[in-house]
């Protein structure tokens, strides 16, 4: 397969390199478009009618082609899809140090760039870890040793969300398909002063419920996909809300 790799914690991650290798080694042509920073919590943004840059790099990984884009992880997307002249037969945002669950998966840069690949037509993935540090072994493992059957599963206008424990993959305890928490993770959010001009939102993670959501599924040991939809539309409210047509 042709895959295209990015992610938003920038293309030096050891996460993004391992996987890079791993599926150069399994025989694929991997190309690589990955912001020059940090880019998490972006979510979807892109930059249009915006001068960005974009730089070859001479060896990464084995990768058949990798380039460095200043832009966010969208735009690392749309710069592949239009600059590089190859059809991608996948998408794999990630694997992202942290979780992307539940709510927190609205401003992930990494389920940005999957978006962004859906509306492009290539079936895409987001990869993420729970918890920052430690190793990206087991993460890529799963997605390696379960590649065609998570491709086969994608349905069109539709990307899959994987979010794997950190643990050994001998200690999962196994694959939940489900659904994202609209209440978790939430935070008891504040907003401190830092000084006359600058102020930093802060928060605690609150406690877990009975919810067999993506983040407690996640959390309890287990891998979840979670499919998720680039068409918004609520249509179990467009007759519902016919009223209000004139």
């Amino acid at each position: 397969m042709n895959i295209l790799l990015t992610n938003d914690d920038g293309y030096y991650s050891s996460g993004l390199q391992i996987l890079c290798a791993e599926l150069s080694r399994m025989g694929h042509d991997v190309y690589v478009v990955a912001p020059d920073g940090q880019r998490s919590g972006f979510s979807h943004a892109m930059n249009y009618n915006k001068n960005l840059t974009f730089r070859k790099l001479v060896a990464y990984c084995d990768a058949k082609e990798a380039y460095v884009c200043s832009g966010t992880p969208a735009d690392c997307v749309r710069v592949a899809k239009l600059k590089l002249g190859v059809k991608f037969d996948l998408l794999v945002a990630g694997p992202n140090n942290g979780a992307n669950f539940g709510r927190a998966l609205l401003c992930s840069g990494t389920v940005g760039a999957a978006e962004e690949g859906t509306l492009c037509g290539i079936k895409s993935i987001a990869l993420s870890r729970l918890e920052r540090g430690g190793a990206f072994f087991s993460t890529v493992s799963y997605l390696t040793n379960n590649l065609d059957t998570l491709v086969d599963a994608i349905a069109p206008n539709v990307m899959l969300n994987v979010n794997v424990p950190n643990l050994p993959a001998a200690e999962f305890k196994g694959v939940r398909v489900c659904e994202h928490s609209v209440t978790l993770p939430a935070f008891a959010d504040s907003c401190e002063t830092v000084d006359e001009n600058t102020v930093k939102i802060v928060g605690k993670r609150n406690p877990l419920t009975a919810e067999k959501s993506d983040v407690v599924l996640a959390c309890d040991g287990y891998v979840t996909i979670t499919p998720l939809t680039v068409a918004r539309t609520d249509r179990s409210q467009l007759s519902l809300l016919e009223r209000l047509e004139r």
